[in-house]
């Protein structure tokens, strides 16, 4: 009987998926640029040197037919039965031969 008690009390404050949601907003806020830092520092420097930067999430889009880009909400993905995700881009610099050029690479799509 006091579980139940104690189960409304916490569903008064919180919702059922709060932590659903807190831990997806900490992996695209934190984990996933804390991840790239720690691949970045692990590769090889030998013949060439590649460092991962930065991450960055974008905005919900859609990609149409003829390959063009915009926004899109959830009400009309859920009617197009399609996805609704965010690009993922990341800065990559290459360092070659003391030649250096950075580039912001889309790494995929995220849910």
């Amino acid at each position: 009987m006091a579980e139940h008690v104690l189960v409304k009390e916490f569903l008064k404050t919180h919702s059922l998926v709060e932590s659903n949601i807190k831990s997806f907003n900490d992996f695209v806020d934190n984990k996933m640029q804390e991840i790239v830092t720690e691949l970045s520092d692990a590769l090889p420097t030998e013949d060439f040197e590649i460092k991962l930067g930065r991450i960055r999430v974008g905005k919900p889009n859609v990609v149409e037919s003829d390959g063009s880009t915009r926004p899109v909400t959830p009400a009309e993905v859920r009617l197009r039965k399609l996805t609704y995700s965010a690009p993922v881009w990341m800065e990559m610099t290459i360092n070659y031969a003391g030649q250096v050029e950075t580039e912001e690479v889309e790494l995929g799509r995220i849910p």
